[in-house]
């Protein structure tokens, strides 16, 4: 009979096991499209070719980070997760960003020839984590030069957006900070680089 019992404990945990609780996968682009896909008429040039964003180890995982109340740990969900690496995303959303502040497809990552493009953007990514019922946080350095690397602008931008208590909403948030990020490195652009310039 205990023979039967220890099968059947067995069989009930090997089961169990097999049973795992499946993961959620966010985007971090909103998923909105362009108003039109043709090619606009002062678009002849893209104006800002974003280069390999970096961000720090700890970010460029499949696993969304949370930061604990005691501002120091973090927690990397197992079950929220990005659906592609920030590292490959960021710079994407960033352009996407950019081009609709400005009107126009201002703004591409990088992946030709960079003599294409008249300025280059850096960005390095110093935070970009939340806490829930607090706020997310995406902190950056970046810097526009030249393709001839002349250094056009330099600073740190520091952006903080409300959470809530959920995953949602710490993506959602996430999104907005992105897109303020661009927002802001688009008004920069207007009024300070011209196109064409070399």
């Amino acid at each position: 009979m205990k023979k039967h019992i220890g099968v059947l404990l067995i069989s009930l945990f090997v089961g169990a096991c097999g049973f795992s609780r499946p993961s959620t996968f966010y985007v971090l682009d909103s998923g909105s499209l362009p108003p039109e896909s043709v090619t606009l008429k002062n678009a002849d040039r893209i104006l800002i070719g974003i280069e390999p964003v970096f961000i720090p180890n700890y970010l460029d995982k499949p696993q969304i980070i949370i930061r604990q109340p005691d501002s120091v740990t973090l927690t990397a969900s197992e079950f929220n997760r990005w659906a592609e690496q920030l590292s490959d995303v960021f710079p994407r959303v960033l352009a996407n960003s950019i081009s609709e502040y400005m009107g126009y497809p201002a703004a591409k990552q990088i992946n030709l020839n960079r003599d294409l493009f008249p300025y280059r953007l850096f960005i390095e990514v110093l935070r970009f984590d939340a806490a829930f019922k607090k706020e997310a946080v995406l902190d950056t350095w970046w810097t526009i030069m030249t393709n001839s690397g002349n250094v056009v602008y330099r600073t740190r931008s520091t952006l903080v957006e409300p959470v809530g208590d959920s995953y949602d909403s710490v993506v959602l948030s996430e999104q907005k900070l992105l897109k303020e990020l661009g927002r802001t490195i688009a008004k920069f652009a207007q009024e300070n680089i011209k196109k064409g310039q070399k």
